[in-house]
C-alpha cells in the first residue's frame, strides 16, 4: 500500500513532494530517475541532472505563490453514546467487573487506534486525491515558457501511473462500518466508566 510521507527533506524535490503529496518513486517517474537518485537528491549526495532539473522546474512552477495551495481534511469525531448501569452483588461479581472493566478499556483503545488510522488513511488519501487534481489541471495547460523535454504523451502516462497507484489501495471502510465503530466505541467506553464507578464505590 502507498503511504503519503509525512517528512521532507528541505530541498525543491520534496517541497514538489509534501505539496502534491507525491512518493519518491512517483517522482522519479516524473523526472526519469530512479528512487534511489531521489533519496540521495532530497539528502544532498547526489545532483539531478540537466534534464531532470528542467523537469522538476515543471512542477516547481506549479507550487504557491505561483499556484494555488491544497486545504486541509476535515477530521472525523465520533458521536457520543449512552448504555445502561451495573449493579455489583458480591466479591465475585466484583471480581468479575474488574476484568470485564480491564477488557472494555483494552477494547476501546484498540478501536479508538483503529478510528483514529482511519482518519489519518483518510487525510493522506484526500491529500493525494488533491494532489492528483491539481496536477491534472496545471498540466492540461501548455507551459508558460518553452520547454524542450514537454512531452505531453509521457505527462499522461505519469498521471495515468498516478491514478493507478491511488486507486492500489484496500478498500476504505464504508458509512456504515464507521458508524458501527463509533457506537461501539462509546458503548465499551461508557461501560467501563460505568464499572469503575461501581467498583470505587
Amino acid at each position: 500500500m502507498l503511504r503519503t510521507p509525512t517528512s521532507f527533506s528541505p530541498t525543491s524535490a520534496a517541497a514538489v513532494r509534501r505539496h502534491f503529496a507525491l512518493t519518491q518513486i512517483e517522482l522519479g517517474r516524473w523526472l526519469d530517475v530512479s528512487v534511489a537518485m531521489v533519496a540521495s537528491a532530497e539528502a544532498g549526495r547526489r545532483q539531478f541532472s540537466p534534464a531532470a532539473v528542467a523537469r522538476l522546474g515543471r512542477l516547481s512552477s506549479l507550487l504557491p505563490p505561483h499556484g494555488s495551495a491544497l486545504p486541509a481534511p476535515a477530521d472525523l469525531v465520533p458521536p457520543p453514546l449512552a448504555v445502561a448501569a451495573w449493579q455489583l452483588r458480591d466479591a465475585a461479581d466484583a471480581r468479575r467487573l474488574r476484568l470485564r472493566a480491564r477488557r472494555c478499556q483494552h477494547l476501546a483503545a484498540r478501536l479508538a487506534f483503529e478510528m483514529d488510522t482511519w482518519a489519518l488513511q483518510d487525510a493522506a488519501l484526500l491529500r493525494r486525491r488533491q494532489g492528483r487534481a491539481a496536477l491534472h489541471t496545471a498540466l492540461a495547460a501548455p507551459p508558460a515558457y518553452f520547454d524542450p523535454l514537454a512531452n505531453p504523451a509521457f505527462e499522461a502516462d505519469w498521471l495515468a501511473r498516478l491514478e493507478g497507484d491511488t486507486a492500489a489501495g484496500p478498500p476504505r471502510p464504508g458509512p456504515l462500518a464507521r458508524a458501527r465503530a463509533a457506537l461501539r466505541l462509546g458503548l465499551l467506553r461508557e461501560e467501563a466508566e460505568a464499572l469503575t464507578l461501581l467498583l470505587a464505590g
